[in-house]
């Protein structure tokens, strides 16, 4: 099953159930970019490498940090922080079914948020074949948690959560598997991932047909 999005963010909304959860704060770092309360101006990002992080690219933008890379295609980015002495993630592919957890901040609170829910179906932002496909995930999303990461029970990061989309009440993510090479690259080759067959990179010969465009709502600043 394929879906299709604009690459055009129209503003910030929160769908599902999310909570306050402390542990999140183990999982997530907070970036203060303005006056949450009023503009909602918070990002979250989570440990790569010792030197480098993962976040939204939408996110990177506006922080006051230094970036090493924007991914080309997808709402990734890849900055300088310094994780030296933290527990650094496992990274795996998402696969459909699987049981997720979102972690970050909420814009609104600062306070340290979590939620649940399932991989539920993939997707294409925009054209299929060439333009970043997604993962949809019925877990709730509010602003701010853009960056954050998304884990399966395992304990492994599978995806950067980028985007809420409110008419299907659910939250979207970049999956790692589709931006693996790329961090790959910019880590002067280093797998970082075990990655597992996964319909996130399906092997056909030519693109599904795309379906009618909605409407995204970034899960993040825009």
């Amino acid at each position: 099953m394929s879906f299709i999005f604009t690459s055009l963010l129209t503003g910030c909304s929160a769908v599902g159930h999310y909570n306050v959860d402390k542990t999140a704060s183990n999982k997530a770092d907070f970036h203060f970019i303005g006056i949450p309360v009023l503009a909602g101006a918070v990002g979250s990002s989570f440990p790569l490498t010792e030197n480098y992080s993962l976040t939204a690219g939408h996110v990177a933008k506006l922080m006051m940090v230094r970036v090493k890379a924007y991914n080309p295609i997808c709402d990734v980015a890849i900055i300088y922080h310094d994780n030296k002495g933290r527990a650094l993630p496992k990274l795996e592919s998402a696969v459909k079914g699987e049981r997720l957890n979102l972690y970050g901040y909420n814009a609104y609170t600062t306070l340290p948020t979590s939620s649940t829910g399932t991989l539920q179906a993939f997707g294409w932002w925009d054209k299929p074949g060439t333009s970043c496909r997604m993962g949809l995930t019925d877990a709730g999303g509010i602003q701010g948690m853009s960056g954050g990461p998304v884990y399966v029970a395992d304990g492994a990061i599978v995806g950067v959560f980028t985007a809420t989309h409110p008419k299907r009440n659910q939250s979207i993510f970049v999956p790692y598997q589709n931006i693996a090479g790329w961090v790959a690259k910019e880590m002067d080759g280093k797998d970082l991932a075990s990655l597992k067959k996964s319909e996130a990179l399906p092997e056909v010969p030519h693109p599904p047909a795309a379906l009618p465009m909605v409407k995204v709502v970034a899960g993040g600043l825009d």
